[in-house]
């Protein structure tokens, strides 16, 4: 079943038509098993060289059945039989299937006036993006955004996995609207953080200036008004699901009976007006009693790190801090001395123990 996913993700990354938790499930995929992970790095490489060196369908198909009789002979120019060989006749299903969808593309794309750009951002990086009305959009470590290329219609529309600030530019016609797997933000022109991470069980919506109303899946005729310096903490919901929802997000079911709750924003001190949830666009890593799972899961996202708590007991521990320059190990190693603790890393990977 994995492998089966595994080809139907790649081949939509491949014809770059993978949605935002789609991609986020690939990533975790390849990052938990070198086996995909190869082969990941082998298709990808496969197709770019392939697609960019063949634009004529014939001599593309001709040069996969000559790689797929080579495989079959176990030899390439008198060299061994190459590590992936077995996986050539896939290549050739997913090379051929990238002609279909690049096909429909230009089909559609002269149907429909809305085309959506994906933008993905690595663990340990950010990015900031410009949208066709003037909006700017600043993403955190590990996040998806989806948007229109130029916004029609009566709204403008996006979609967020991961965080993000938004300074909207002002259009009272067209309302801004963030769609994540928890909420939707409605706004006109404000400034804004989201924190929609797919496997954190909070989500986050935090007002700066203007006003935004927020709407809950499974409660769309409840309207959430947030002023400035409050933010919306969205829970996990509870297991049961909704079936046959149309409102979902790239095909994700949505939870019902989520809990919620509004409160002040976070300062680091009395005197100072860092604002733990914004700290990130200053590259500030900053928390304030936060618990060690969850301080663990940010420290991942900032240096691309994988961090395994190894003994159940230091779940329990909870940190306040503000660094900006230092790296992980110099992180840890003032937590330790604060909450008694080891760690060892191997290939960025770190268990605490």
């Amino acid at each position: 079943m994995t492998n089966d996913r595994f080809t139907e993700l790649l081949t939509k990354y491949l014809c770059e038509q993978i949605g935002t938790d789609e991609y986020a499930e690939l990533e975790y995929l390849i990052s938990n098993d070198e086996s995909l992970r190869d082969r990941f790095n082998y298709f990808k490489a496969f197709w770019k060289n392939n697609i960019a060196t063949y634009n004529g369908s014939d001599a593309l198909f001709a040069k996969i059945k000559s790689r797929i009789a080579e495989d079959q002979s176990g030899t390439v120019a008198g060299k061994p039989k190459k590590k992936f060989g077995k996986y050539y006749f896939r290549a050739a299903a997913l090379l051929l299937l990238g002609m279909v969808c690049f096909g429909a593309y230009k089909i559609f794309s002269h149907t429909s006036s809305t085309q959506w750009v994906v933008k993905n951002v690595l663990a340990g990086d950010k990015s900031v993006i410009s949208l066709a009305d003037g909006t700017k959009v600043t993403l955190n470590a590990k996040s998806s955004f989806k948007y229109p290329a130029v916004f029609s219609g009566s709204t403008r529309e996006v979609y967020l996995t991961g965080e993000a600030f938004f300074d909207v530019t002002h259009d009272a016609a067209h309302p801004f609207i963030v769609h994540t797997a928890k909420m939707n933000v409605r706004v006109l022109g404000t400034a804004f953080d989201v924190k929609a991470y797919k496997n954190d069980s909070v989500n986050e919506t935090t007002l700066i200036r203007g006003m935004v109303e927020i709407t809950l899946p499974d409660r769309p005729s409840d309207r959430i008004i947030l002023k400035p310096k409050e933010k919306l903490t969205v829970n996990q919901a509870s297991s049961e699901r909704r079936e046959n929802s149309s409102l979902s997000i790239d095909g994700n079911d949505l939870h019902k009976d989520t809990k919620y709750t509004v409160t002040s924003l976070t300062y680091f001190q009395k005197q100072d007006s860092t604002i733990v949830e914004t700290s990130w666009l200053d590259n500030k890593f900053v928390f304030k009693d936060e618990d060690f799972p969850t301080l663990c899961n940010r420290l991942e996202r900032r240096f691309g790190i994988t961090i395994n708590i190894e003994n159940k007991t230091f779940r329990d521990y909870r940190f306040t801090g503000s660094f900006t320059k230092e790296n992980i190990g110099e992180i840890l190693d003032i937590l330790s001395y604060t909450e008694p603790f080891h760690y060892k890393e191997n290939n960025k990977t770190i268990s605490i123990y």
